[in-house]
């Protein structure tokens, strides 16, 4: 791709963001490393300590007295969990930042042909961390009455609408938290349906079709026979038989511990296909903002009187370093 040469149509940047996705595909995957497997390590400490405590807790309240309490009991399970939860808050907030600095990863990639500098990408964020935290919320307030049955068809449209509303976020600075949902639903006015259609296939791509490439490469490799069998033994633990009573009286088909591995497998597959191609959704969607920006009769690189070019101090620092 040319240096911030873009390409109009829906196929061009698709292809485009798809090739500076490969070329920089190492220090995207170094980037996400730590926001995906840190939120799944966090989990995973979680469960695998209250359930070893559960599982001895009979033998530990033997051994030591004192446990033998509820109120001690909870303190304990706290506290031997407390590592976990605060690895998967540090995990999940810094994915939540990426949403933001991968924007800003794309623009140095388009703009210096590097990325390697990730703590001034995410600067980019953290320093506007009241604006960015009000832009999560208001998403999620979106979200939740999105869930609601009556309001999904409303719902979908308006996602579609409020898509580029981190991109804006990120080059155009003096924007408030609403600012970015009205700029990005002007952005798409008149672009909808290809807005729409860039939407589907990403979805497509990233949610569906390399998640089950994922799932086959795992079957094919038997490390999903592996890790049923670790989580099957765990899975057991579970009272299955209540839970299929109660399927039983709704209509439901029978599970099993095995079952329930799978499930989980599957699960942290789509978790981790999900999670590293967010650089990929990320690279699309701010080429798409710049075109729809350069449409809107403003420059790709600078959309608004408000706008911010790429930080100063990321070009520096990329030009010292070759």
């Amino acid at each position: 791709m040319a240096k911030n040469k873009l390409s109009g149509s829906i196929w061009g940047v698709l292809g485009d963001g798809v090739k500076l996705y490969c070329v920089h595909f190492k220090q995207f995957a170094l980037y996400m490393l730590f926001p995906v497997l840190g939120q799944m390590a966090g989990l995973f400490w979680v469960f695998a300590t209250s359930y070893l405590f559960s599982k001895n807790l009979d033998y530990l309240t033997r051994e030591i007295p004192a446990l033998d309490s509820f109120g001690t009991i909870m303190i304990s399970l706290m506290l031997i969990t407390l590592p976990g939860l605060i690895l998967w808050m540090k995990a999940f907030w810094d994915y939540l930042v990426a949403y933001g600095a991968l924007n800003s990863m794309t623009e140095a990639g388009m703009t210096t042909g590097k990325i390697y500098d990730f703590p001034a990408y995410n600067a980019v964020v953290t320093k506007r961390a009241a604006k960015f935290i009000g832009i999560w919320l208001l998403f999620s307030i979106f979200s939740l009455v999105s869930v609601i049955p009556f309001f999904w068809v409303i719902g979908m449209i308006f996602f579609v609408y409020f898509v580029l509303i981190f991109q804006v976020f990120t080059f155009e600075e003096d924007v408030s938290p609403s600012g970015c949902f009205k700029r990005s639903l002007m952005l798409i006015k008149g672009n909808f349906a290809r807005t729409l259609a860039v939407m589907v296939v990403l979805f497509a791509v990233t949610y569906y079709f390399l998640e089950l490439g994922v799932s086959v490469i795992f079957d094919a490799l038997k490390i999903s026979d592996f890790f049923y069998g670790i989580l099957e033994g765990w899975a057991s633990s579970i009272p299955v038989d209540s839970i299929n009573s109660i399927l039983a009286m709704s209509g439901g088909s029978q599970i099993t511990p095995l079952d329930i591995s799978k499930s989980i497998v599957q699960q942290i597959v789509f978790f981790l296909v999900v999670g590293f191609t967010l650089p990929l959704r990320s690279i699309v969607w701010t080429l798409w903002y710049k075109v729809l920006s350069e449409k809107d009769g403003l420059p790709a690189k600078v959309s608004h009187k408000n706008s911010k070019k790429l930080d100063p101090e990321i070009i520096k620092r990329t030009k010292e370093k070759d």
